[in-house]
């Protein structure tokens, strides 16, 4: 499994010398495309109706357990990244640590299985794609192997089952989310009463 993980690596890294273009687009790709993933949680919550708060709340939660797992993983299984061993080309600078499995991908595959769930078939295809696309990114760039982008997906599905079968329990879901709304009702009044946001 070693083997074909490194290979493939090798068929995806960059060469030593990529074109400008191609170094460029990967690196947007690789650490800003991430910044979307708040963005897109906060307009489902402040412009959104009940269903798609239950989706930002479902993909805040499912997210931080993911993440969770993912360090969890990451301790017991040190992988190292290829650049830690001499494999392949490296641009973008990374601290060495575990690459297995891939943060940035766990984060959108995560998501984007929480929007299947929610039945924002559109929002969650998009979201699952440029999790395939930002992790490609990282593979290119050096600081990752496709098999933590596996690692991710399968981080990615317990984390937002676990999640999910949980607020499939009507009055908790209802009862957190009263909660949150009330809160977010005092801290942005001034802006729900100026109609910018949804009350």
């Amino acid at each position: 499994m070693e083997e074909l993980n490194r290979s493939l690596f090798l068929m995806i890294n960059a060469s030593a010398h990529p074109s400008s273009w191609m170094l460029f687009m990967a690196t947007v790709l690789a650490e800003w495309v991430i910044y979307g993933v708040p963005l897109l949680l906060a307009g489902l919550w402040l412009w959104g109706g009940r269903g798609n708060r239950v989706a930002a709340l479902a993909g805040v939660l499912s997210i931080a357990f993911a993440l969770g797992c993912s360090q969890l993983v990451s301790m017991h299984w040190p992988h190292p990244r290829p650049f830690m061993i001499g494999l392949g080309h490296a641009f973008l600078a990374h601290t060495p640590e575990a690459s297995f499995p891939s943060d940035h991908a766990t984060v959108f595959f995560t998501l984007g299985l929480v929007l299947m769930w929610a039945s924002l078939r559109k929002a969650s295809a998009l979201v699952l794609l440029l999790g395939i696309v930002v992790g490609w990114a990282r593979v290119y760039l050096g600081v990752h192997f496709p098999l933590d982008l596996v690692g991710a997906l399968w981080v990615a599905a317990v984390s937002s089952c676990v999640v999910v079968l949980l607020l499939s329990n009507g009055q908790l879901r209802s009862r957190l989310l009263d909660c949150l709304e009330s809160l977010y009702r005092c801290l942005f009044a001034f802006l729900i009463a100026k109609g910018w946001i949804r009350p």
